[in-house]
């Protein structure tokens, strides 16, 4: 295990029992993962399982005429993939790490082994699934009812949390496929979050100037999922 990096710092391992996460630490390594890195592919079963520390895994569908549409964000509030804790071995969906960054890792096999004895762990890990089901249900939502720098305001909030730094690598391209619109319409959006002085970007980062500012711009979407979370496994930001 590195020493840079606390277990806590993942908020559903922080979540867990503490005989329970000493039992898990010695099968978890930590592991960096480059922007724009495909970690699955749709009904693809993983062989390892990520719990992300500082980084951002975008889950989104990809359709037949090639274009994709965003479904969920996965950062150090959770895991990815869920489908382990529900059984179903795999989702439809493709993953790529939207923002660089470290990520506990641990087999599969070891983890669903756990589950399947731990009552307490495959309650929690339940719990964790349902808010992300929140997510996910919130997300379309979003899409069909509030603006594009509503959506903006919101992706760049999630980032926020899940990055550990006001300061963090998040390319315009990135996030048009994620929220299923042209580059040019994210780069005109977050120009005027610049020059209301809200962020500042150059070269692929973003910086977080005004996250309270952010916050009132943001959609209820936002703090929805973030408050279900918190409802659920608490020690949300």
């Amino acid at each position: 295990m590195s020493h840079h990096h606390n277990p806590n710092q993942n908020r559903l391992l922080a979540a867990l029992r503490p005989d329970e996460l000493q039992e898990l630490l010695p099968h978890m390594q930590v592991v960096h993962l480059k922007a724009g890195e495909q970690i699955a592919r749709s009904g693809e079963r993983l062989s390892n399982v990520y719990f992300p520390i500082d980084s951002a895994i975008a889950l989104f569908y990809r359709l037949e005429s090639g274009e994709s549409a965003g479904v969920a964000v996965v950062g150090n509030e959770g895991m990815f993939s869920v489908a382990e804790v529900l059984g179903g071995a795999a989702m439809p969906y493709w993953a790529t790490v939207e923002t660089s960054g470290h990520v506990f890792q641990v087999t599969s096999d070891t983890l669903s082994e756990m589950n399947g004895r731990m009552a307490s762990l495959r309650d929690t890990l339940l719990l964790y699934a349902q808010a992300s089901l929140t997510q996910i249900s919130q997300t379309v939502v979003c899409e069909k009812h509030h603006s594009l720098t509503q959506q903006l305001c919101q992706h760049l909030l999630l980032i926020n949390d899940k990055s550990l730094s006001d300061d963090f690598r998040l390319t315009h391209e990135a996030i048009a496929n994620m929220l299923g619109v042209r580059r040019e319409s994210i780069t005109e959006a977050a120009g005027e979050l610049r020059d209301q002085g809200l962020i500042d970007y150059n070269r692929g980062h973003i910086k977080v100037l005004n996250r309270p500012r952010l916050e009132k711009m943001c959609c209820e979407c936002y703090a929805v999922v973030r408050d279900e979370f918190t409802r659920l496994l608490g020690g949300m930001r």
